[in-house]
């Protein structure tokens, strides 16, 4: 279905004037990599769409893809999984934005739903914000999930609910819940999977398969419409008000 903020499924005139009215950017990054028997490879960047497309429909932005592929050497041990180096990944974000600047975006909002993309987008933003003098800000959509919905979903596991539920509403002929018969036991606090998630002191891990053995964990089953569309509904509710307060106090910073 066309969505009117996506670039992809609009005319030039159209993201033009979408343009020069709003002066803002969405950009989703998610990535290729194994999600279990039941998932797509493409999960993470259908979810970060979906949720991304939101986003700038509450923000009123031109949505830009970056790319199907993410950062991703830890599912490599996967068929079907695809990485892209650290510097590679960052220097498509700096070209898709050196564009758009150039066609007079002056903010950026980098939405990302895979982990393994954080460190690369912190660079990528950084020198994005520096060399083109533009506003860029940075969402964790999945941490955003995590916050909001993860208690009642099991939390931000790998296969899960947390990422069935937005891929119900984007691409629901996707979802195979009926071959979701593998999980890899649900790891507990004090594990590796815990570890890997603190701010002080965390490991990197080689292979997804030291978290899950299967390549995936977690309760997709509970997933209907009506939990998507409110866990959607959430997050890209949230995401927006965020957003709107970090421009504004970047706005009364700039002011003062």
């Amino acid at each position: 279905m066309a969505h009117p903020h996506n670039l992809m499924d609009i005319t030039q005139p159209e993201a033009e004037a979408l343009l020069r009215r709003t002066r803002t950017v969405v950009i989703p990054t998610g990535s290729v990599e194994q999600h279990g028997p039941h998932m797509p490879c493409g999960t993470d960047t259908y979810v970060a769409t979906a949720i991304g497309e939101g986003v700038a429909q509450g923000l009123d932005a031109l949505l830009v893809p970056f790319a199907p592929m993410g950062v991703t050497p830890l599912h490599m041990g996967f068929a079907g999984s695809i990485t892209l180096r650290p510097g590679t990944f960052v220097r498509i974000m700096r070209d898709i934005a050196g564009s758009l600047s150039r066609h007079g975006a002056e903010r950026f909002v980098i939405l990302n739903w895979h982990e393994g993309n954080i460190p690369s987008i912190g660079v990528a933003a950084n020198e994005i914000h520096h060399t083109l003098k533009v506003q860029t800000v940075v969402v964790q959509a999945c941490y955003v999930a995590d916050e909001l919905f993860g208690a009642e979903c099991g939390g931000l596991t790998h296969g899960g609910e947390l990422e069935a539920l937005p891929l119900l509403m984007y691409a629901p002929g996707l979802l195979r819940l009926d071959r979701a018969t593998n999980p890899s036991p649900a790891p507990q606090g004090g594990t590796i999977d815990a570890v890997r998630r603190r701010r002080s002191v965390a490991p990197i891990l080689t292979d997804i398969r030291q978290i899950a053995p299967t390549g995936w964990y977690g309760s997709p089953q509970r997933a209907t419409p009506e939990r998507a569309r409110r866990m959607m509904h959430g997050v890209v509710e949230r995401i927006v008000a965020d957003v709107r307060d970090v421009w504004k106090a970047l706005n009364e910073q700039k002011g003062g």
